[in-house]
């Protein structure tokens, strides 16, 4: 029941389908039964006064009919019974979507005035990138006065441009405890392949070991990811996508050790879970250690989750012991079986997805996509995935009301064609 209400709620054909069959069914159901109220029904009201006078003429002849009366009486009170609840059920589940839809119209506006809000407190006006970069000015090599003339080549290689917008929140039940979640969305320009590219690396780390520990070990993770990381990309002449990739997982393995040592050395178990995305031009290079999560949105394909869960509920799915929408109620389902800090080695997953303009990757803990569906993310990337900023604050804002049991962290980047 609970997949047809979540596939109700996303495919509005199933929605045209169910009401189809439900106006077929009444009027068969009508037609079948002799209208409404029943042919039977009325002949059993009809016989039930003159039962005495019947069984006098006919004797035990009667008992035959009647039961047979009565049985098609029955059945036909359960069958339009049922189709009532149906319908009633139908309608409940409609009123629920439109206030559901309210609600979210709701938090969009808010969200969206506290954006106007914050960008009215600012002394200038910030202009879209495309709009404030100034190209490159060649120099003479001669001292004459002559006009310097722009250089548009590089920009018509900038195929691609990336916005970003970054939720945060300690949760609802966590408000007066440290955050044990850390986020870098980091965007720059380098040269790949002879040409001038932009690249954004975009980490997410969720904490494990207490609070304090936990905080420690995050925050340790993407330090050491953006020291690993960046100086291999920028100092690097000759850089390939299998490169790239293994730089990722490279950075990935640093920070294993690194949140392992300071276990040791503070001599506590503290860990993390971790996924990361380098996107340079049109690919995304993704990785993963634990449940965090990075999700890849395009419009005509939808919502699909790139990384793989390495927890306990994962496997039980794997395995068809559970179904997939059990994982978000399954007591167990916090439990990890691969994490950084737990061991000297760890086996990072690694993902390459194609990206194309208006694509967005949404990278995320556990603290969000635990509280919020994906249908509901989904629906959220469709409806503002333009503006990852105001994706990402309804994003956060729908955890919240969610439940907000952990720390929600998330990351929304739009692949968006740029403007030269």
């Amino acid at each position: 029941m609970k997949q047809f209400k979540l596939a109700y709620d996303l495919h509005p054909w199933l929605r045209r389908v169910s009401w189809g069959l439900l106006a077929v069914a009444g009027i068969g159901i009508y037609y079948l039964s002799g209208g409404f109220p029943p042919r039977a029904w009325m002949l059993l009201f009809a016989v039930l006064p003159q039962l005495a006078h019947l069984w006098a003429l006919r004797g035990p002849a009667i008992a035959l009919p009647v039961t047979l009366l009565v049985f098609q009486s029955l059945t036909w009170l359960i069958t339009w019974g049922l189709f009532i609840g149906v319908c009633g059920a139908m309608i409940r589940l409609w009123r629920l979507m439109q206030h559901e839809r309210k609600e979210f119209e709701a938090d969009l506006q808010e969200a969206h005035d506290e954006i106007t809000e914050e960008q009215d407190m600012l002394p200038w006006s910030p202009l879209p990138l495309p709009a404030r970069q100034k190209p490159p000015m060649t120099l003479t090599k001669s001292f004459e006065k002559e006009p310097l003339t722009p250089t548009h080549s590089w920009q018509r290689q900038l195929s691609l441009h990336l916005n970003v917008g970054v939720g945060w929140n300690v949760g609802t039940t966590r408000k007066h405890k440290p955050n044990e979640d850390s986020l870098v969305a980091f965007q720059g320009t380098c040269i790949y392949n002879c040409r001038l590219l932009p690249f954004g690396l975009f980490v997410v780390a969720d904490g494990m070991g207490g609070y304090a520990h936990g905080q420690d070990a995050s925050y340790l993770a993407i330090q050491t990811v953006l020291q690993s990381v960046l100086p291999s990309i920028v100092g690097s002449e000759e850089m390939t996508d299998d490169i790239l990739a293994e730089v990722l997982v490279e950075g990935v393995e640093q920070a294993n050790l690194a949140v392992l040592q300071r276990s040791q050395e503070v001599k506590a178990e503290m860990g993390a879970t971790i996924t990361a995305a380098f996107v340079m031009d049109t690919t995304a290079f993704v990785v993963n250690v634990g449940d965090s999560r990075t999700y890849h949105y395009r419009a005509c394909e939808g919502l699909s989750q790139v990384t793989r869960d390495h927890s306990h509920v994962a496997r039980l799915v794997a395995a068809g012991q559970i179904g997939r929408d059990e994982i978000y109620t399954h007591p167990d389902r916090n439990q990890v079986y691969r994490g950084l800090g737990a061991e000297s080695r760890v086996k990072v997953d690694r993902f390459t997805v194609p990206l194309q303009g208006n694509d967005c990757l949404m990278l995320c803990s556990d603290g969000l996509w635990e509280m919020v569906r994906d249908p509901e993310i989904e629906n959220t990337l469709k409806e503002m995935g333009s503006n990852p900023e105001l994706a990402s604050k309804t994003l956060v804002r729908a955890a919240l009301k969610g439940g907000g049991l952990d720390n929600i962290s998330v990351i929304v980047v739009q692949v968006a064609p740029a403007t030269v």
